[in-house]
């Protein structure tokens, strides 16, 4: 049985309440009926709940009190710097130097049964500074003796400081789940009986539980942990993150495993694993989009009128000059599959010592590996190499991923501002979504937060570990927009369900609802090609088909879209159903030639998992 908050039921709720490591509340046996948590919306000067326009301020946490979870979940919708009252004086440094910034948003944790009565005298002077939200543990009567809530420009009421409390207080702030509750009674001074100021939910995601989807919660977990145990038993991958949503809800979110097969360490839910593949259409496709959208890209003018090396030349041969960006990203241009670019920068086995360097400069800007880093002019090289390449004899469906390699410098070309800048602005921190980046260990992640991929004994003769696994992406440094990007689950979900919101996530508009019309739609079916514009679709007879031979689930529906990727990842969203799905694992430990994941059909087996509980429940 699951807990869902819905302010007029009464639920029947765990005395002991238990949070597994995907951050969701589960029901235990031992229970008794309990009211659900209420929580009121006293104050909001200027709409400021829920939060909106994450990538406008800057946003700190200070608590008072006791709340970890509602700490936690928080984290869940934008990570952000966290103080708890008291602070030390390094901390209280910290604090003042961050809170110079302009534009701060604070978000203020108050738990009035376990703190000092009254608000902190630094929070107070905070407070007066920026625009703040207070979230108020406690009963209602006892805020009177809090001087200084009520100047708040949002205050949120929750009667209870217990972990569901604190689970949906966090949500309702960031407009996962709405609020509509009212006061029983008069908080003298201060709001009137039946005060209280309604809140709608939906805005970005709500984690829930399956049965408050009609869903059989038991049924679905035991299935998935019987394929992926077994998966896990016979070497398929170490370990993985699934996550799966239904209508913008989270129902499941889950980590198993070890980062490898020594099991010294568990996958967390916060860990980040190689998208491979998945890069394609999480990282150059957004901005290609946002691009198509503003009147920029156009996709049946030659590509070449935006990357002029495809242009056709006295001396300056090109066989591309024609293809239309179309043809490119529904894989019909008759490129060739792959290139392999890293063979050029070797010799008998070595390294050529004109192209590599063991210290990075302004020439050698480029980390492959460790302590190796490739000379900057070679990507000229790649892009002659690409441009060169043959094309294939036929007019039909091959997927490549040459184009990909071009993309980040194209848009950085076009707009003037890197291509990783451009992401991070206008995507991702819209979106809340810090853990998609591409060389997380120059971000501030270790070794520690990402599972290892392969022991390359190809190209770079070691461990591959938290640096990119595709040797094309690697000889870009490690940003590329065939591969490159590292993710948790559930940040990569943010993004896949702005998919599935026709562009929008949080409020805002990333992307023009026609476009993403366009791009999710098969381009050319009488080629008997099945893709869509960057994104993968299914088999075109994908319904008659069984499980073994579908692809992706049989049970999803043709208007659905996705991508898969080489290391073991894949994510799919179906608009029909309102589904999306997430499998991130690192198969390719430690040897590519582990097929096994591919042997048992472990991704789409789950992902039908959810489609069978759908078939069966009352939700549609």
């Amino acid at each position: 049985m699951g807990f869902r908050y819905s302010p007029e039921d009464t639920l029947t709720i765990s005395r002991q309440k238990n949070y597994d490591d995907a951050g969701q509340f589960y029901i235990s046996n031992d229970s008794a009926s309990l009211k659900p948590p209420h929580l009121i919306l006293l104050n909001n000067s200027n709409e400021t709940f829920p939060l909106k326009n994450l990538d406008q301020s800057n946003f700190q946490c200070l608590l008072q009190g006791d709340l970890p979870v509602f700490k936690n979940r928080l984290m869940d919708y934008l990570e952000m710097p966290v103080f708890t009252i008291p602070l030390d004086s390094i901390e209280e440094k910290i604090l003042k130097l961050k809170s110079r910034e302009t534009k701060t948003q604070l978000i203020v944790g108050l738990n009035a049964s376990d703190s000092i009565l009254g608000i902190s005298p630094l929070i107070k002077k905070l407070m007066d500074k920026h625009s703040s939200v207070v979230v108020f543990f406690g009963k209602p009567e006892t805020m009177t003796q809090w001087t200084g809530i009520a100047d708040a420009d949002g205050v949120l009421l929750s009667e209870k400081s217990d972990s569901v409390s604190q689970d949906l207080a966090a949500q309702s702030l960031f407009g996962g789940m709405g609020v509509h509750g009212t006061l029983q009674k008069e908080i003298p001074g201060m709001y009137a009986k039946g005060h209280g100021i309604a809140s709608k939910g939906g805005l970005r995601f709500e984690y829930t539980h399956p049965d408050s989807l009609g869903l059989n919660g038991d049924r679905l977990n035991e299935r998935i942990d019987s394929v992926v145990n077994n998966a896990i038993d016979q070497e398929a991958f170490p370990g993985c993150q699934i996550l799966m949503a239904v209508n913008g809800k989270v129902i499941l979110r889950k980590s198993y495993g070890y980062h490898t097969y020594d099991k010294r360490q568990k996958v967390q839910n916060s860990d980040l694993y190689d998208l491979a593949s998945v890069t394609k259409i999480s990282g150059p496709l957004p901005l290609l989009m946002q691009l198509n959208g503003s009147g920029v890209l156009d996709l049946d003018r030659p590509f070449s009128d935006y990357w002029a090396d495809w242009k056709n030349g006295l001396f300056h041969c090109s066989n591309k000059d024609t293809l239309t960006l179309r043809q490119i990203l529904a894989h019909q241009a008759r490129l060739v599959p792959y290139l392999g670019f890293w063979r050029e920068t070797k010799r008998d086995g070595r390294f050529k010592r004109n192209l590599y360097r063991l210290e990075a400069s302004p020439d050698f800007p480029y980390q492959v590996d460790e302590h190796l880093y490739l000379k900057e002019r070679f990507t000229k090289k790649i892009y002659r190499i690409i441009r060169r390449s043959d094309l294939l004899p036929d007019t039909e469906y091959r997927y490549s991923g040459l184009s990909f390699l071009v993309y980040p410098e194209m848009i950085s070309q076009m707009t003037g501002t890197s291509y990783e800048e451009l992401l991070y602005s206008e995507v991702y921190k819209p979106l809340g979504a810090a853990r998609l980046v591409y060389n997380p260990l120059n971000k501030g992640f270790t070794k520690s937060d990402i599972p290892p991929t392969e022991v390359d004994l190809f190209y770079r003769e070691s461990q591959v570990h938290g640096r990119v696994h595709d040797e094309a992406a690697a000889v870009f440094g490690g940003v590329s927009g065939n591969a490159g990007l590292f993710g948790n689950a559930n940040d990569l979900a943010k993004l896949m369900q702005m998919y599935l919101n026709k562009g929008n996530y949080g409020g805002q508009q990333i992307i023009p609802r026609q476009v993403m019309d366009e791009f999710t739609r098969v381009q050319f079916p009488e080629n008997q090609n099945r893709r869509g514009l960057g994104f993968d679709k299914p088999l075109l007879d994908n319904a008659s088909k069984d499980l073994d031979d579908a692809y992706p689930a049989p049970g999803v529906s043709a208007s659905s879209f996705g991508h898969s990727g080489f290391t073991g990842t894949f994510v799919w969203m179906d608009p029909e159903y309102k589904v999306l799905y997430v499998f991130l694992s690192n198969r390719v430990y430690p040897t590519r030639r582990n097929v096994a994941l591919f042997e048992l059909n472990v991704r789409t087996s789950i992902q039908q998992f959810l489609y069978d509980e759908l078939s069966t429940s009352s939700y549609f």
